[in-house]
């Protein structure tokens, strides 16, 4: 057990102690450090309404070590439980999805080392079952960020389709490589997109049929109401392996203007942009 501080972006700086953290990858720091920027501007902008809300649907177990150097770093629920504007702005309420047993213990774990913290509600479950409960729980002009990361195909497309209506604001890990390869003619890919069209044309051969798959269902989120931020970030491994995109959508214009300006903002490895 050891003690550390970690700073990601120039708004988060967090401190924590660590037991057993879960093993990542390097490039898990850069997605950490988008989330980590926004949050803060996000709470600033919303400062005025009676509730801001963060669901975190696949939350994992909160600590994290990346394979390669042994550096420590939040997961994302604990990065949002400290998330604070410069006017002092917190999230309202904060809920944490995990389905995996031993996981979602890890999870409980990490937070209880915070201390007692009223806004965190924690639920273990299917996050397509949980996620459309939750948010119609809320009220629904309540400004309410969703982190869908996860290493699979999740969440389904109804599930998605089902949280619509409410002002939520997504930013969601798209699955490249392995995880739609694997699996594109499988049933679970038909209920990730919600329509055949993605079978079509994985089937048909084109050279950019990842990308196609990523502007088809961007295409579909925005029919459900959604506009889409500067951000399209591909994720990759050291070896240059394509992993996934970060997508980012929204229904107000605020998160445009913040995502952009996260976007100028240095990287995790403290690469400013080619602008």
């Amino acid at each position: 057990m050891r003690a550390f501080v970690l700073e990601l972006g120039q708004q988060s700086k967090l401190a924590f102690t660590l037991t057993v953290p879960r093993l990542v990858h390097a490039h898990t720091k850069e997605k950490l450090r988008i989330l980590a920027q926004y949050l803060p501007v996000y709470l600033q902008v919303t400062k005025n309404a009676l509730d801001r809300i963060y669901v975190d649907a696949f939350a994992g177990p909160g600590l994290n070590r990346i394979k390669d150097t042994g550096e420590d770093l939040p997961g994302s629920p604990l990065i949002a439980a400290e998330a604070v504007a410069q006017n002092g702005t917190r999230f309202s309420r904060l809920v944490f999805i995990e389905q995996n047993r031993e996981t979602f213990g890890e999870l409980a774990e990490a937070l209880a080392r915070r201390g007692a913290d009223p806004r965190i509600e924690l639920v273990h479950g299917d996050a397509n079952a949980e996620l459309p409960q939750i948010v119609r729980s809320l009220n629904r002009r309540a400004p309410t960020f969703i982190f869908l990361d996860t290493d699979g195909i999740e969440p389904r497309w109804s599930t998605i389709r089902a949280i619509s209506p409410w002002r939520t604001e997504l930013l969601i890990n798209f699955p490249l490589g392995m995880a739609i390869n694997r699996n594109i003619t499988s049933p679970k890919v038909l209920d990730y997109f919600g329509t055949a069209a993605a079978t079509a044309i994985w089937e048909s051969g084109r050279s950019g049929w990842r990308r196609e798959l990523l502007d088809v269902y961007k295409a579909r989120l925005k029919e459900l109401g959604y506009e889409h931020s500067p951000l399209d970030r591909l994720i990759k491994a050291r070896g240059g392996q394509h992993l996934y995109y970060l997508i980012h959508v929204s229904k107000v214009e605020p998160a445009k203007r913040i995502m952009e300006w996260v976007q100028r903002q240095a990287d995790a490895e403290g690469q400013l942009p080619m602008l």
